[in-house]
């Protein structure tokens, strides 16, 4: 009975080792704003609302177009993230009948890799009203964002096998060796089969509704100046699976954004030529998103602030520009998996844009390309986005 019990001991220690390193190796599913992304577009949207806006009171749909390759995932320092290095106590004293006692063996596990891929084609659909009656000097606008999404991940993760510190000496008896040996490949066995597990999780192609976002916005827009403050509820009707890798939806939780966003012309004349400000208009937006708990994972991301300033030049129909974000997140995550110090978010992009304004018609087209930088604890991403708007 105690040789049975002791077994039974040493295949718990070897899936609970398995067990951690697997969730090592699989730090996608629950950390860092939950996947290290945020409902927050890593793409600005200054071009197009600055250089093609749809100003006129009524209906207005708007279809955008995404590419987006994540090329790279970093931790909280920066660094693309990997498999840690382990040290793990080898249970070998139910094997060898307590003749070598469990942690007088240890199995030296070297760090890891991980390769990670996401090709991801995103078309968001967006309609909306703009009130004809005047409310504090602006319109009312209210607007229904919903995203069509196709993902594709790779997910590559090396765990190299781990080596038995100290050597086992030619004068401990062979048997006492064996048992040693055969320990540490049963814990490598696992190790690397959690670990390949894992990857099966991520290595995957789907597709789905993402999650959509409700918007009520106050617009006030009076000669050279444009302001816009308003709230977004982002509801999780999104295709989500807390067992998988890549998701449409972020998961079972909300996420409510105030947020108000500035634009000044400097020089609403843009066919002076003399002039250096002509056609030149700069804006800024801040926003805050506060997220409640996931329900399927018992995971809270913490809040973050958004940021982004952009400047455009209106050349007649053509306008080109440039903008600049970043989304930090400001209270760290709570939950199951949450990591100790709370897990931060940030990240930054800068991108080029070119709009096109459809002559004597209020309609425009938005082209820009964006690329983030200098990101912790989250996914990197380089995206092209195409963008139409529509008033009638």
């Amino acid at each position: 009975m105690k040789h049975h019990a002791d077994q039974s001991r040493f295949r718990l220690t070897i899936l609970h080792t398995a067990l951690g390193l697997a969730l090592t190796a699989g730090a996608m599913h629950a950390q860092a704003s939950e996947g290290f992304r945020s409902r927050q577009s890593p793409v600005g949207a200054f071009g197009g609302e600055i250089a093609a806006p749809a100003d006129n009171p009524g209906l207005f749909g708007t279809a955008i177009l995404t590419y987006a390759q994540i090329y790279d995932v970093v931790d909280g320092n920066g660094n693309p993230i990997a498999l840690s290095a382990k040290t793990l106590s080898l249970p070998t004293a139910g094997p060898t009948g307590g003749a070598l006692p469990s942690g007088t063996f240890a199995l030296n596990v070297p760090a890891g890799t991980i390769a990670f891929n996401q090709n991801q084609t995103q078309l968001n659909l967006m309609g909306g009203y703009l009130t004809q009656d005047m409310y504090a000097d602006g319109r009312i606008a209210l607007a229904v964002n919903v995203p069509l999404i196709k993902q594709t991940r790779t997910f590559t993760a090396v765990q190299p096998l781990g080596t038995v510190s100290p050597t086992p000496g030619a004068a401990l008896p062979a048997a006492l060796r064996g048992a040693i040996t055969a320990v540490a490949n049963a814990v490598n066995t696992q190790v690397q089969a959690a670990v390949a597990a894992q990857a099966a999780t991520q290595n995957a192609e789907v597709s789905g509704l993402g999650d959509t976002e409700l918007s009520v916005v106050w617009v006030r827009h009076k000669d050279r100046l444009k302001v816009a403050a308003g709230v977004s509820l982002f509801v999780p009707t999104g295709s989500y699976d807390k067992d998988r890798g890549p998701n449409p939806g972020f998961g079972n939780f909300y996420t409510l954004r105030p947020g108000v966003a500035v634009t000044y012309a400097l020089n609403p004349n843009h066919t002076d030529t003399a002039a250096w400000d002509a056609g030149v208009t700069v804006a800024g937006r801040v926003s805050f998103g506060m997220n409640s708990t996931n329900k399927d994972t018992n995971y809270r991301s913490g809040n973050f602030v958004y940021t982004e300033l952009g400047i455009v030049k209106v050349m007649g129909n053509f306008a080109f520009g440039a903008n600049l974000l970043s989304t930090l997140q400001v209270s760290g995550d709570k939950g199951t998996g949450a990591a100790f110090d709370g897990n931060y978010y940030e990240t930054y992009g800068f991108g080029p844009f070119l709009s096109y304004k459809l002559p004597g018609k209020d309609a425009g087209f938005n082209l820009q390309i964006s690329d983030n930088f200098g990101g912790r604890n989250a996914q990197v991403v380089r995206a092209a986005q195409l963008r139409f708007v529509k008033a009638w």
